[in-house]
This record gives C-alpha cells, structure tokens and sequence, in this order.
C-alpha cells in the first residue's frame, strides 16, 4: 500500500511539474508576443533579416545570406502557415520561451530536486536577456534553447552512457553548431571538461585509453576548426577569436550594464550583478553540499559558477553594440539561472517552496510592450523602401551603410544589397543613404541638391516622404561627382563609406 501511495504521489508531482513547465512557456511567450506584436513590422537592428531568410527559405528551399540555418528551419512552419514577418515574429516567441524546458532539466540535475528546476525554468524564460534576444538577436535566442538541451543531453550520456544515448547527445551537438557559434561554444567548452571530469573519476583514462582520448580531441578540434574554415559565416570559426580583441577596459564599470555608450545605457535587469551574487551563493552551495553531485554535474556547476563570475567582471568593454563584451552580458541569465539551481542544493527537501518561488519569479516579470533598447521601424522608412521597388536593376547591387535598412530594402524592393563596395563591379553599384548618414545640412546634403540640377548626371532619387534626402537612391557615376565637390574632410569620410 505504502509503495503504491509513493507511486501515485510521484505520478501527481511529475503532472504537476508538467503542467507548472507548460505554464511558464505559455506565459513567457505571451509575454514576447506582447513585444513582437506590438507592432506589425519587425523589430531589431537585423529585424528583416529573417523575414528575407524566411522568404528566400520557403521559395527555394535555401537561405538567401550564409548563416547557421537551424533557427529558419524552427522558424520555416510558422511563416509557412502565416506570412514571413509573422512567422518570424512567432518562431522567435517561441524558440526563446522554450529555453525553460531544458533549463528546468539541467537545473533539476543540479539542483538535485523539480523545485530546482523550476526555478532555473523561471530565471530564463522571464529574463531581460532572453528576451531582449528574441525581439534583437533571435538565432542567439533559439540558439541558446539549443545548447541547453545539448548540454543536458551531453550530461546524460556521461552518466549513464549508452549507445543511444550517445546517438542524442551527437545529434544535440550537431543541433548546437548549426543553431548558432555561441551555443557551440557552450555545449563544447562545458561538455567536454564534465566528459573528461566523468572518465578520470571512473578511472578510464589510463594507458591507450588516454592516448586515444586526447588523438581523438584533437582530431575533433582540427576538424571542427576546418568546417569553420570553410564555413565562416554559418560556423564556429578560428576567425572569430578576433572578438576577443577589445574584450577588457582599463576604465571598470561597477554596476555591471549590458552596453554603456554615449547615447544609451542597457541595465538588463542587472542579471549580470544578480548572476554574481547568485554564482557566490552557488559557489559556497557546492562547497559544502556538492557532493551530492556527481562528477560531470559538478563540473557544469563550477563552470557555470565560473562563467556567472567571468561575465560581471566590472573590467568587460560594453561600449560597443557588436563587440563581445555586450553579447556576454546579454546571455549573463544562463549561467544566472543554473547558479540559482545550484543553490537550491541547500534546500533539498523544500521543493514546493522552490515552486512557490518560481511563480513569483514569474508574477515578477516585466510586462510592458516596450523593452529598453529596442529598436524600432518607422513607419517613414517603410515609405522609403517601398519607394525603391524596381529601381534598381535586377542584377545591381544597393550599397547601404546601416544593416537595418539594407534588409529593409532587400525585404521590399526584393533587391541585392550589401553594406560595402568592395567586391561590387563599378556597373552594379548603386548608393542608397539616409538622411543620419548624410547629416542634415552637411555637404553631401548640399551636394545632393546641387546634383538635381546638373544635366550629365543621373539625378538622386529621394524616396523618403518627409525630406528630399531622407533616403536617396544614387548612381554610382553620380556618387564619384558627388564625392568630388565634397571639402577634403568630408570627402574623406564618404569615401570610406562608414557602416553601421
């Protein structure tokens, strides 16, 4: 009686983890959907990126830029079954929101209870940096959601291995490099270290066994290092350590933002600040209870404590918008969501307690329609792209110098588009500027005007409905005139054609 009593009591709380799980994802989507819908055109710096990656994806069947492909083919159903700015809307939503199922897993793991889990569940689904990635950086949002459950699999096939299990934890690799080069980089850099950890605490790296452990990690290395070779853009590559350049500031920044730029400051809800703190307490946790653990579990433990750690060093740059620093801080919630679990190490026993704190982590989450440091698209703009539509022959090329707007220009007016001139023929190139790179008054303003009225030239097209510069379309024969009735400085710099 009593065993069958303890049956249905863990049949009862595995359906209530379930539901509890579904909850948190149902809630959280809603949450971004609230975002993303807020505004029927997509949002973020590279916003039509994947409406165009969508397009080109369901028409031919391959992406229109070289790119990790796994978050088109989530994304694909669902602009298949509604439009490509919708579908992408969609994907995004949920693609970041499932990131609560395998941070539940990995947090019951380390947490060793559901309670733990859900609360790493709550941490992820409802952080600042998961969802700012989902309405600015969506295949790092999907991406990490991949390299969790790549990392969860990983740790149950070092466990307890098994020929299938190995299989799933392959295919979760795999899944993790073609996700995105960060959700690689997560499931290698902390699955091979709690690989390692797992087989010297079995005593299986001994003899020919290590041998054929470390041959077979370097031939993994190298072969890895060569599909990024040859795939740059869609893998890991050795070219990408470049990031790492800039990553320090001799001037330490102690309350820990995302970005600090002149123009604008990214707390992220402090999740780097709280990641710290959470990490120490996990840290102490280990200490003391980590035994509880087994050895590839603590492994993960430590470097997640470490990586929470790493990410609020008050000396990491976040000046810049593309550099390292700022996607660091950015994916600060992972780590911070584990280190929570971790510490619930010490409250073994209290799960429904850690379940009452996941719901109030929940009720917590910001519900406003408008996230700090989003980037939105003016309706003006839209205007401007639309006017370019059959403009620009089929087989030339629009030179612009922001990403948001060239594939804003590749979305509506369906044309090739690039942000430099390099490697476009002179014949192909056409020049599309708005009015924040010209510079409302400057002299490539007054040069423009002056163009209209020169006979020879193909006189600049302005498209936009508020200002006869606001975006102009210009030949390149017209660009060279341009360029050559600027001052020397101003000359200078249009010539370098400074991108964004």
């Amino acid at each position: 009686m009593a065993r069958a009593q303890d049956t249905l009591g863990a049949m009862r709380t595995r359906v209530a983890v379930a539901v509890a799980l579904v909850a948190i994802v149902a809630y959280s989507i809603a949450l971004r959907w609230r975002i993303l819908g807020a505004t029927p055109f997509p949002t973020g710096i590279d916003g039509y990126f994947y409406p165009v990656q969508l397009r080109a994806l369901l028409a031919h069947g391959s992406l229109a830029y070289p790119a990790s492909p796994l978050a088109f083919w989530f994304m694909a159903p669902f602009a298949a079954a509604t439009d490509p700015i919708t579908g992408a809307k969609l994907g995004a939503a949920v693609g970041g929101a499932l990131i609560a199922l395998p941070a539940y897993a990995l947090g019951a793991r380390l947490g060793r209870g559901w309670g733990a889990g859900l609360v790493a569940a709550a941490l992820a689904a409802f952080s600042a940096g998961s969802t700012y990635l989902t309405i600015e950086y969506v295949k790092n949002g999907i991406g990490l959601t991949v390299a969790l459950a790549g990392l969860w699999l990983a740790l149950r096939a070092i466990e307890t291995p098994s020929r299938r299990r190995i299989v799933v934890a392959l295919v979760g690799l795999v899944g993790a490099i073609l996700a995105h080069k960060m959700a690689a980089a997560i499931v290698l850099a902390i699955g091979a270290p709690a690989a390692l950890a797992a087989a010297i605490g079995r005593g299986q790296l001994r003899g020919r066994r290590l041998l054929y452990a470390t041959g077979g990690g370097i031939a993994a290395l190298l072969a890895l290092a060569l599909l990024g070779l040859l795939a740059p853009h869609r893998l890991l590559s050795p070219d990408d350590l470049r990031l790492v350049h800039g990553l320090f500031t001799t001037s330490p920044d102690w309350e820990l933002p995302a970005l600090h730029t002149r123009n604008v400051t990214l707390a992220m809800g402090h999740e780097a600040l709280t990641g710290a703190a959470l990490a120490l307490g996990a840290a102490a946790a280990l200490w003391f209870r980590g035994g509880r653990l087994a050895p590839a579990e603590r492994t993960v433990a430590w470097i997640a404590v470490g990586l929470a750690l790493a990410i609020a060093l008050p000396v990491i740059a976040v000046d810049d918008p593309q550099g390292l620093g700022f996607r660091l801080r950015l994916v600060a919630f992972v780590p911070r969501a584990l280190c929570g679990a971790i510490l619930c190490v010490c409250l073994v026993n209290r799960d429904w307690i850690l379940a009452a704190a996941a719901v109030v982590l929940a009720l917590l989450a910001p519900r406003d329609e408008h996230v700090d440091g989003e980037i939105l698209t003016h309706p003006a703009l839209v205007t401007a792209a639309l006017g370019l539509q059959g403009q620009i022959p089929t087989a030339d090329t629009a030179i612009v110098p922001e990403r948001h707007i060239a594939f804003m220009i590749a979305w509506y007016a369906e044309a090739r588009v690039s942000l430099r001139p390099e490697g476009v023929p002179r014949a192909r190139r056409w020049r599309v500027m708005p009015l924040s790179f010209i510079g409302r008054g400057s002299p490539l303003d007054q040069a423009l005007m002056a163009a209209r009225e020169e006979p020879a030239l193909t006189p600049p097209l302005g498209v936009h409905p508020r200002h006869p510069n606001g975006m102009v379309l210009v030949a390149e024969p017209t660009w060279e005139w341009l360029l050559d009735h600027l001052p020397p400085a101003a000359r200078k710099r249009f010539t370098a054609w400074p991108t964004i």
